[in-house]
């Protein structure tokens, strides 16, 4: 779901909703009311589909399991889960609603142009940041050029989806981040009045309105934005709220979940189930914990463990001649793996309360 719906918001919903208000504001009496209905459809599904992205990585129990510090903030009862998808599904398309506006503004006034490199600039700035920090490649165990380009995709859609939307679960270290996250969505609701500023105070660019008019909406969708925002983190379990402004890397993360992981399912996860660059520095451990518990792995069995997932390096000895030494078969992670859908039968909840998992709990 997450990979369908967040390439629907990237490349369709988006672009869909900018394009709309572009011809709204550069032709009001051609585009008609009709124009302002579809609007208000397109401004919806896209907070609808933002929503339903949040609200199912949140609840879904093998998520909780295995990163609680990260995903929970949405409560078990079941009228504040009605209530935080409500706010969730409003807030991003206000959200949208205010940033597709600042583009369609510039737009509308001849600065197409203008909008392509702002938002060029803002996904350079981003990905520089994240070259910066060692942290561009994206978590899948997948090596060489393909990568590459796959992290790169990745990266540029998260962005743009981030800054549309302000879709929650892309706040996760192995994303955008928390801090970064938060000062988006921030640059995202000033971006809109910085772009009213800059057209004409023409009313053939703003839709037959004045700037003051338009301000004013701006305003109004602002004010609404904050006031859902606030309700939203009052209905919360506020103890998430080191998560929207976090500043671990996806490595960095990658080796905390491993240092506290107080299960073996957990631990392997955390190391096999991610890029082994993102917990180099640890392997020395890794191998020492792996030789300790392998023996009985292989006896029991578990549903989690498998052992092509760990390289030979990893391995003791003894067990990479049984495995068949260098030429042992070898396993990478799938995408369904990669997207969660193997794990998602587990514990799929909708909205119905689920047992808490809690950090205490586990």
């Amino acid at each position: 779901m997450l990979v369908n719906k967040g390439s629907e918001l990237a490349t369709e919903s988006i672009p869909g909703c900018i394009l709309q208000l572009y011809v709204l504001l550069s032709n009001p009496e051609e585009a008609g009311i009709a124009a302002l209905l579809s609007i208000a459809i397109s401004v919806s599904t896209t907070g609808f589909s933002s929503a339903m992205i949040s609200f199912d990585m949140d609840v879904d129990v093998p998520h909780r399991e295995a990163q609680p510090r990260f995903y929970g903030y949405i409560p078990n009862d079941n009228a504040l889960r009605v209530r935080c998808f409500a706010l969730m599904t409003m807030m991003s398309a206000l959200h949208n609603l205010s940033r597709s506006l600042g583009c369609a503004f510039l737009a509308a006034n001849g600065g197409i142009m203008l909008v392509m490199y702002l938002s060029g600039g803002e996904v350079l700035f981003f990905l520089a940041w994240k070259i910066l920090r060692r942290d561009f490649y994206y978590y899948p165990r997948w090596e060489g050029y393909i990568i590459n380009v796959f992290s790169l995709i990745e990266r540029v859609l998260m962005k743009v989806i981030v800054d549309y939307t302000g879709c929650l679960p892309f706040r996760h270290p192995k994303e955008m981040g928390g801090l970064m996250f938060s000062l988006n969505m921030l640059w995202a609701q000033v971006f809109p009045f910085i772009s009213l500023y800059l057209v004409d105070d023409n009313e053939s660019t703003l839709g037959g309105r004045t700037r003051e008019e338009m301000l004013l909406v701006l305003i109004g969708i602002f004010i609404l934005w904050l006031v859902l925002t606030i309700i939203f983190f009052c209905t919360i379990d506020i103890s998430y709220i080191g998560t929207f402004f976090g500043t671990k890397t996806g490595p960095q993360y990658t080796v905390e979940l491993f240092e506290r992981g107080n299960t073996d399912s957990a631990k392997f996860r955390a190391v096999f189930k991610n890029r082994l660059q993102y917990t180099e520095k640890i392997h020395y451990h890794v191998k020492e914990w792996v030789a300790e518990n392998i023996d009985q792995w292989r006896r029991d069995q578990p549903d989690w463990f498998k052992i092509a997932m760990i390289p030979d390096e990893l391995l003791p000895k003894d067990v990479l001649e049984a495995e068949g030494g260098a030429k042992r078969r070898r396993s990478s992670v799938s995408l369904r793996e990669i997207v969660g859908l193997r794990e998602a039968s587990v514990g799929r909840v909708y909205p119905q309360a689920v047992e808490d998992t809690r950090v205490e709990d586990l």
